[in-house]
C-alpha cells in the first residue's frame, strides 16, 4: 500500500481529500461522508475519485 493510503472501512467518516485504497486501487475522497457498502470507492464516483500514485 501507498504510503497514506490506508484501507477503505464501512462506517468510518471520510473527509473531502482523505485518501483511501480498495483492491489495490487507490482514490480520492471528494464529498465527505461516512462509509457503507453502498458508496465504497470502486462503486460510487460522486464521493471518490480515483487516483495513480
Amino acid at each position: 500500500m501507498a504510503a497514506g493510503y490506508s484501507a477503505w472501512k464501512v462506517n468510518q467518516q471520510y473527509a473531502v481529500n482523505d485518501r483511501t485504497s480498495l483492491n489495490g486501487k487507490h482514490y480520492l475522497c471528494l464529498v465527505a461522508h461516512k462509509s457503507n457498502s453502498a458508496n465504497n470507492p470502486k462503486g460510487a464516483v460522486k464521493f471518490w475519485k480515483r487516483y495513480e500514485t
